[in-house]
Parts: structure tokens; sequence; C-alpha cells
């Protein structure tokens, strides 16, 4: 029950000798194991660093209600079909459908002008053993929900076993990141130059919100858009994500093309 007497202090005399001691004792050097960078690691290094370097970011986060977006890929569960879209699927072709409203999202962003992209083509991040890679599907607004799960498929195959050309890794204007399916509620992705903006996708889960006047649990996700400042403002950031909001809670939109 801590009954001794407390220690008397050390004299500064011995105290000092017992510091010089410690300065004098031989530097121990950590054991380490060095691990040289892949290609593709020292590619995803300098492209991020030059985008952190370069890249006026900016990010803005809302929490939007998947209640719908849940219900509508229960009923693609139950319809079956040789490709159930993945909820990256619908992410893609929901941000697709908001793109054709805010296109200055899917462009080329450099330092003397704008490329605002004819075509609507965005990249999604695909984790692998070398590291992360963005293949690129082409014109997502126009691809039904089927072939866009039978695109997407393919490509995080041929992403995994590392056959994933450069050609497919090449044209998008806007990317999806999403952490979701690893659990991480909230996060803000970095651009990949030179595209205008990337977006974050956090994991759906129950969360407190206000429904006819309740405090409800409802299934939701936070969403980060990441834009490149020299393209859009934090006001064409809101209304692309409000527009974005506006289209997972009709999700039955999603099955234009």
């Amino acid at each position: 029950m801590g009954g001794g007497r407390p220690r008397p202090p050390m004299p500064p005399n011995m105290r000092h000798a017992a510091i010089r001691e410690v300065l004098q004792m031989p530097r121990q050097e950590e054991s380490y194991e060095a691990v040289e960078y892949t290609r593709v690691r020292k590619t995803i290094a300098q492209h991020t660093l030059s985008s952190a370097r370069e890249v006026p970011q900016f990010h803005i986060r809302t929490l939007v209600d998947m209640a719908p977006l849940t219900t509508l890929r229960g009923r693609l569960k139950q319809a079956g079909g040789e490709r159930v879209p993945s909820y990256n699927d619908l992410m893609m072709k929901a941000a697709a459908l908001a793109l054709r409203e805010h296109r200055r999202f899917c462009a080329w962003v450099y330092d003397d002008e704008i490329r605002i992209l004819d075509h609507i083509n965005i990249g999604f991040a695909v984790g692998t053993d070398q590291g992360v890679l963005m293949p690129t599907v082409r014109e997502v607004d126009r691809k039904s929900l089927g072939e866009l799960a039978a695109e997407t498929a393919e490509l995080i195959e041929l992403a995994r076993v590392g056959k994933l050309r450069a050609s497919l890794q090449m044209g998008a204007g806007f990317s999806i990141s999403n952490l979701g399916p690893v659990g991480i509620d909230a996060f803000a992705p970095i651009i990949s130059p030179p595209q205008a903006g990337i977006l974050g996708v956090g994991s759906i889960k129950p969360q407190p919100m206000v429904a006819d006047g309740q405090v409800v649990a409802r299934p939701a996700t936070y969403l980060t858009l990441v834009m490149d400042h020299r393209a859009n403002d934090g006001a064409d950031g809101a209304a692309f994500l409000a527009n974005l909001a506006a289209i997972f809670a009709t999700p039955e939109r999603l099955s234009e093309s």
C-alpha cells in the first residue's frame, strides 16, 4: 500500500554525473529491414507527392441518406442476374449523372487552361498488393448498371493480377475512392492530376438523421469531395454534392443510360 518513506531527491552533483554517463554511452543503431520501392509504389509516391505540392486542394463533406440506395440494391440482388452492381458501381453511375450537370468537375486542370472533357470518364481506386491503381471507365453515364458492373469487375481482376495496362488507367477527369468496405467513416482522398476532383466514400451504416420531424437511425454515408480550387470553388462543390444527394434520394434514375 506504498508504506515506505519517499526516496530523498538525488543531490545535484550526482544527478549531473548520471546525465553525463548517459550522454557518453555509445549510440545504439536501430536495426531495420530496407524495402525498395516497387515500380508501381514509386509511381504512386511520385504522383501523390506532385499532387500535394502542385494542386490547391479543397474539400467539403456531407452526410447523405442511403436508405433508398440500399433498398434499390436489395431489389437488384433479389432479381439476380449475371452481375449484381456493387455499391461502388452505383456510386459511379450516380456521380456520372451529377457530372452531366457539373461538367467542370470532369476536366483536366492545367496552369494555363481547364480542359472540360467531352465524355464522362471516371477512375476508381482498386487496392492491390503493389499499391492503389486507378482504372478508368469511359462514358459511365451512357452505360447500364449491368454493363458498368461487368466492366468494373474485369478491371478489378486485371488490377489485382498485375495485368492492368497503363492505357486502362488513362482518360479520367474525375475519380472515386471508396473505403466504406473496410469500415472507414470519412476521409479526404488525394486528387490524381490533372483531374479536377475526386470523391471519397465512407461506410454505409446507421446514422441519426431527421425524417418526418423525428430523429431516426437510417443507413447513411459521408461523401467527401476534394476539388482543384483552380477549376471550382466551394459553392460549386456544394451544388455538386447536393445534386448527388438528390440522385441517391431517387435512385431509380441510376437505370438511365
